[in-house]
């Protein structure tokens, strides 16, 4: 007949203190518990080593899985870092820096081009007598503004035109 025993007397078998494995029973779920009330107030040493080596068993293969799981999403963020890099080189991304730089090129172009207009045409609309003179004339500085923000270079444009540059030279 095996003996009960009691929580202290287990947790020498086992190798440990009675505090640690207190803590760990408390977290288990009733069915998996490790002191499994016996006679006198004592607890059953047939349940509590089964149950004992259950747990290091499934601590030990979770713990193999988990580093399986961390090894295959260390792999999936290499691998999607790799496709970045790729589409970087290949000009299908571009950096959100880049792109908030040349949008505040292109903020900054169309309003000092829009605020300078009416410096600009001014001179020349005073001597006009005719609205379609004046018309032709802001027509064609809105265009001029409009096509210098037009033709202002995309993030990677403005490498590959530097690359030019310099392969020119």
């Amino acid at each position: 007949m095996i003996p009960d025993l009691t929580k202290k007397e287990l947790a020498e078998i086992a190798g440990y203190t009675y505090r640690r494995l207190y803590t760990i029973d408390r977290d288990l779920p009733e069915d998996k518990k490790l002191f499994v009330e016996g006679k006198d107030g004592k607890y059953s040493l047939s349940f509590f080593v089964q149950r004992w080596v259950e747990y290091n068993v499934e601590t030990e293969t979770s713990e193999s899985n988990d580093l399986d799981i961390e090894k295959a999403m260390h792999e999936a963020v290499k691998r999607r870092k790799t496709e970045i890099q790729v589409e970087m080189l290949e000009g299908q991304l571009v950096e959100v820096s880049a792109v908030s730089k040349l949008w505040a090129d292109i903020a900054a172009t169309v309003a000092s081009r829009f605020t300078n207009l009416a410096r600009k045409v001014a001179p020349s609309l005073v001597m006009m007598g005719s609205a379609e003179n004046i018309e032709e004339i802001i027509d064609r500085e809105v265009r001029d503004a409009l096509e210098m923000i037009a033709d202002t270079p995309l993030p990677g444009e403005k490498m590959d035109m530097a690359e030019e540059r310099d392969d020119n030279e």
